[in-house]
């Protein structure tokens, strides 16, 4: 079989590799601003994960905020220790005690709504310290956004929607 030897000018030869010089110029540029873009989400997601906390955190708060009433003195410090993390295990009794009360209390004060937070509350408590030991051991974590309705009731419980008449 013949082959023929193809030859170029040194206008083609300076062509070809002029063009392949720009196309190595625009592939290094597309990389590099993928690897900037790249590096800007890697820091938005780490400021991300630092800000987001477990939905059990937030969960308790919000119990922690509809169970707090100034006719229940001694509830109401042991819920303000639970939120710092100084409950201590004497005072985490006593506090499902105060709870378990809370949930038979059928005076004015109480409506089914904190019946209910009361009886929800231990449990939300627990699945917090597993949360938090599972942050504290490096677990992987999957940072999800949840969007629930605001009725009047969640406005009026709400740590992060002010007050509005």
């Amino acid at each position: 079989m013949l082959q023929r030897a193809v030859v170029f000018s040194d206008a083609v030869w300076v062509a070809l590799i002029g063009a392949g010089g720009l196309l190595a110029t625009a592939l290094i540029s597309a990389l590099v601003a993928s690897r900037k873009r790249l590096a800007v989400i890697e820091l938005q997601l780490a400021l991300l994960s630092q800000t987001v906390q477990p939905l059990s955190v937030a969960w308790q708060a919000m119990l922690v905020k509809q169970l707090t009433h100034y006719h229940t003195p001694e509830l109401d410090a042991l819920l303000v220790k639970l939120e710092a993390g100084t409950l201590t295990d004497e005072d985490a009794v006593r506090m499902g005690e105060l709870l378990e009360e809370r949930t038979r209390d059928m005076g004015p004060e109480m409506d089914q709504s904190e019946r209910e937070a009361a009886h929800m509350l231990p449990l939300v408590v627990r699945r917090v310290a597993l949360d938090r030991q599972a942050i504290k051991t490096g677990q992987p974590t999957l940072v999800v956004a949840v969007r629930v309705p605001l009725t009047e009731d969640r406005r009026r419980q709400s740590l992060l929607v002010p007050d509005v008449p």
